[in-house]
């Protein structure tokens, strides 16, 4: 006997090589009505939010975009403005540290034109003072990342479309994973806005930025980001029977403690049975907003039925083999939500306005649904907080794109650090 997964079913498959049996039986997950026994989910660590006397802001930056990776930066363009014009821009770690600067202060004192700082009539001294219009522009056209002559040919299979800003992506990620994870994480989407031509550059509809570069995210409830991944097509991630979203989320948890009670929300793009179960075999908690049509065999009334008994209904069910707990609650429109370790208890009320009466009212809530939205905004504020003083100065090439939005996530993390 083999056990599979159909990539195009929900439903695991048990097949027989018997030829006297049937040559494949499908085991759908059972589901009863009730509410989930009660699983202790307390977190076994101790966190230590631990603070030094002498720390400045710069030194938490420092903590994401160390120094060895200036340097680096600086090593590479002084190596590409010699294999481009023959001769060395000789720029320096410090110079280097000062383009960085003047790009990040450019999102706090902001001009239509980048080269208005220098303008007699605009100039603004932080910036003019620090470095000449003339060699800003010069090590904006030469900065490098990687040695472009390791470079694979596009038609070869390991060819990376990251390969220009790899080795930032791969010191970042290495930087982010150091610092002491929170008990409560959510994995989501960003856009880094970008309107310039790449094979990257993404189109949803329904984003405030509609045009960019959609980098995965897993961040602590307080919006410090742990762990990204950018999307690059197939190949994004490494493939396994979960579908692109529940590869990502695997992706995005490996750096993310095992078996000590950590918690990970996502949303309805990410969310299904098979990666529930999956994440609780690594020893994670789960929960999420699901579409009805990933939770196989879960028979929860209609939109018309709970519409009927009016705001503020549900109903709810849990699977026996997983103990995987799944709710649809009726406000304004209904949501599905499952957890692996939520149920519906402790149900309280919340408070709604009701245009009929024209006051609030109370409306009883799921506790897995309160929890949900208590936890699940943490990539979307840090996301905000980028978008307060985003680096500002507009870039053709897509790489430099990335990297100052990049730059402006450390930012954000050192900050709430």
């Amino acid at each position: 006997m083999q056990q599979d997964f159909d990539p195009e079913d929900d439903l695991p498959i048990i097949t027989f090589r018997n030829q006297h049996l049937t040559p494949a039986v499908q085991i759908a997950p059972k589901w009863k009505k009730a509410d989930l026994p009660f699983v202790n989910s307390e977190c076994n660590v101790i966190f230590t939010n631990e603070k030094e006397n002498d720390s400045t802001p710069q030194s938490y930056f420092k903590l994401f975009f160390d120094d060895n990776l200036i340097q680096h930066i600086t090593d590479q363009t002084n190596l590409y403005s010699t294999q481009q014009t023959g001769a060395c821009i000789n720029t320096t770690f410090t110079e280097i540290s000062q383009f960085l600067g003047i790009n990040i202060m450019s999102g706090i004192v902001r001009m239509p034109s980048y080269r208005m700082y220098w303008a007699q009539e605009t100039r603004y001294s932080p910036i003019a003072d620090t470095m000449s219009r003339n060699r800003f522009d010069k090590l904006r056209t030469q900065i490098h990342c990687n040695d472009n002559t390791n470079m694979l040919t596009r038609d070869h299979p390991d060819y990376d479309k990251l390969f220009k800003i790899r080795p930032v992506i791969d010191a970042l990620k290495l930087n982010m994973s150091k610092i002491e994870q929170e008990e409560y994480n959510s994995v989501d989407e960003i856009m880094v806005p970008f309107k310039g031509r790449s094979s990257l550059k993404q189109f949803i509809r329904n984003k405030p930025h509609k045009w960019g570069i959609k980098i995965f995210a897993r961040a602590g409830v307080s919006g410090i980001i742990y762990d990204f991944e950018i999307y690059r097509g197939k190949g994004t991630v490494k493939e396994t029977n979960l579908g692109i979203s529940g590869d990502i989320v695997i992706r995005l948890v490996e750096t993310l403690p095992r078996n000590l009670n950590y918690k990970v929300f996502t949303d309805n793009w990410f969310t299904s049975y098979k990666l529930f179960c999956e994440l609780k075999k690594l020893g994670i908690f789960a929960s999420g907003t699901v579409r009805i049509a990933r939770l196989p065999g879960c028979q929860l009334k209609s939109d018309a039925e709970l519409k009927k008994e009016g705001r503020g209904s549900f109903d709810f069910c849990t699977e026996e083999n997983e103990n995987i707990f799944a709710v649809k609650w009726f406000d304004n429109k209904t949501v599905h939500v499952v957890s692996t370790y939520i149920g519906l208890q402790p149900i309280q009320n919340v408070k709604r306005w009701s245009s009929s009466e024209k006051k609030f009212i109370d409306l009883p809530q799921p506790y897995a649904i309160q929890i949900y939205n208590k936890y699940m905004g943490g990539v979307d504020l840090n996301d905000m907080l980028v978008s307060l003083y985003r680096i500002k100065i507009g870039v053709r090439r897509y790489y430099l794109r990335i990297i100052y939005h990049l730059i402006d996530i450390c930012i954000v993390n050192a900050w709430l650090l």
